[in-house]
């Protein structure tokens, strides 16, 4: 029961500061291009740029292919944006409380927020990389239609996810700097085991339930079946099932390490 009163007054506190969390996501986002001559393109470019990489490496170097009829370009973007977004906010969030560090000793604002600023402020670049990934998709032969609006339910499931382990790494990192470096090797080694540039379904089927278990796949999964496969979420009760769990487990130990670990950042900064 306290756990819901606390989601309550938590999304209690998000509208009241509401205008200063647009500003914090604005300023975070602005703050990333400012200083460059292409500005807000770099945020696309970067992306888009390490994509045609993969794509140039993997279906014509190595001459991969997925399977199941579907170009490697097409199924390459629909798993590298998302994963993308996900790597790079988990990173960014990791940080966030150290790079507002001016803004621990004010009393007048809930840290927690910050986390929801960052990801609002990544959400900008990423919305217009979905739009993206639309046009891809329909240039190849993909139809759009109803269930490609799944795609916007799978992206709010990730930004809870990110945001229960935004407060679990951000909040620890202030004590312990190895956190960072873990989420960095972390990043790494998932971009490898989570089914991007290979298929799910090239694993006996006796051992898939093993890269399931990294939640990272239901979203990326999911992405493809809005974006490629017009696959129903209902189609999959158990992954979305163990996905909601593992994400409440993550808010819910986010919020108790931060809430626990804020009164004592200032020591540390």
């Amino acid at each position: 029961m306290k756990f819901f009163l606390d989601i309550k007054k938590f999304a209690r506190m998000l509208y009241d500061k509401k205008g200063a969390i647009y500003e914090l996501a604005k300023r975070d986002f602005e703050s990333q291009y400012k200083s460059t001559y292409l500005g807000i393109v770099w945020g696309f470019v970067h992306p888009l740029s390490y994509i045609l990489l993969l794509l140039l490496v993997f279906s014509i170097g190595l001459r991969s292919n997925p399977g199941n009829d579907v170009p490697f370009v097409v199924y390459l973007i629909s798993g590298m944006i998302p994963w993308q977004f996900f790597s790079t906010t988990l990173t960014s969030l990791t940080k966030v409380v150290k790079t507002h560090s001016y803004l621990v000793k004010k009393g007048d604002l809930s840290l927690g927020i910050l986390h929801v600023a960052k990801i609002l402020s990544s959400l900008v670049t990423h919305i217009v990389l979905i739009v993206v990934c639309f046009i891809v998709c329909r240039a190849y032969g993909f139809p759009l239609g109803f269930h490609s609006l799944q795609i916007f339910y799978y992206l709010a499931a990730m930004c809870l996810l990110l945001l229960g382990l935004g407060w679990i790494t951000s909040s620890t990192s202030m004590f312990i700097e190895d956190v960072a470096n873990a989420v960095t090797i972390f990043v790494q080694f998932g971009f490898w085991f989570t089914p991007i540039i290979w298929n799910i379904s090239r694993i006996p089927q006796k051992y898939q339930w093993i890269a399931k278990l990294n939640p990272a796949c239901y979203i990326i999964s999911g992405y493809r079946d809005s974006l490629i496969y017009g696959t129903p979420i209902y189609v999959k009760p158990r992954e979305t099932l163990y996905f909601w769990v593992i994400t409440a487990v993550a808010l819910l130990a986010g919020a108790v390490i931060f809430r626990r670990l804020k009164p004592h950042f200032g020591e540390v900064i």
